[in-house]
């Protein structure tokens, strides 16, 4: 049930333009690498691989938005109870920030301290309720300009995803919860 709903989410998503992933429960690609140290000759000389093969478990490099694509990463992944969306690829070139409730780090209040403290408003923008308590807040990146992945910058509980990096999409499920879009604010 979960794996369906996932693949549906993920669909939903690949509609809007974002390539997506697989997810397990723990929030990490579902389709195992090709090129895991097994000892079989194709996995010889392919430690950098990114997708050139053709074959799946590529992680992020396996994103698509292509509907038959993603059914396919998702029929390699029956385990997969969520899913990513890659950050920094066109057309959205999505940036996400990642706002962390750990402990005694709280991403949100840090980033209105940061916001206050440098004369920004945060914008309304579409934004995910995780179920530790935080959020995602996307934004649309520059074309043209990398955007780095960032962890604890640019203060703790803050994260930044950018290229190479991914975000766990609205309807993942995970064992502490699921993901959701926030009621107040913009869908998608």
């Amino acid at each position: 049930m979960a794996h369906a709903r996932a693949l549906a989410h993920a669909l939903a998503a690949a509609d809007h333009g974002l390539a997506v992933i697989p997810l397990t429960s723990g929030k990490l690609p579902a389709v195992r690498s090709p090129h895991r140290a097994d000892g079989d000759a194709a996995s010889v000389g392919h430690a950098q691989c990114r997708g050139e093969c053709g074959r799946p478990g590529h992680g992020i490099h396996d994103a698509t938005a292509e509907p038959a694509a993603v059914r396919a990463l998702f029929a390699a992944a029956p385990w997969a109870t969520g899913y990513g969306i890659a950050c920094g690829t066109p057309p959205r070139h999505l940036i996400g920030v990642d706002l962390d409730i750990k402990g005694r780090t709280d991403g949100t209040a840090a980033l209105r301290r940061l916001a206050r403290a440098h004369g920004f408003a945060v914008p309304l923008t579409v934004t995910v309720l995780t179920p530790g308590g935080g959020r995602h807040l996307w934004f649309t990146g520059p074309p043209g300009r990398e955007v780095p992945n960032a962890v604890g910058r640019p203060a703790p509980g803050i994260d930044i995803r950018g290229a190479g990096g991914y975000l766990v999409g609205p309807g993942s499920y995970t064992p502490r919860g699921t993901y959701r879009l926030s009621p107040t604010g913009p869908s998608w």
